[in-house]
């Protein structure tokens, strides 16, 4: 099989797109500074630098009524790793490392969310 020069232009672009993705995504990942906060009740609790968690750092926050929640935060995000509330969908949630996700327990009436410097991610229906 003999390639011709349209295939071979073709190979090119292909080859330049795809280099040019993977060093853009290489050259701007997270440059930003991130810190995960913790609120109770609306208050502060807790402040974490992203970029000062070496290793996993667990939160364990007592509430009333014997309820407690534990939160796990490291350099690449955080989540909810144990709660005590009916449905425990914060717990669900997952975990979030990019400027402007939060988790929320309504029922403990907590909220963990990330901020930081860098532009937050917007989907298109946001717009």
């Amino acid at each position: 099989m003999k390639l011709k020069k349209g295939d071979i232009l073709l190979l090119l672009i292909v080859l330049i797109a795809g280099i040019s993705y993977f060093g853009l995504n290489l050259l701007y990942k997270d440059t930003g500074n991130k810190t995960v906060v913790i609120s109770v009740n609306g208050k502060e609790y807790d402040r974490l630098d992203m970029r000062n968690l070496s290793s996993e750092k667990l939160i364990h926050i007592e509430l009333e009524e014997g309820r407690y929640i534990d939160i796990k935060a490291d350099s690449k995000g955080a989540y909810v790793s144990d709660v005590v509330c009916p449905d425990k969908i914060c717990q669900k949630t997952g975990v979030i490392n990019r400027v402007g996700q939060s988790i929320v327990c309504l029922p403990n009436k907590v909220q963990v969310f990330i901020e930081g410097n860098e532009k937050a991610d917007v989907d298109g229906v946001s717009q």
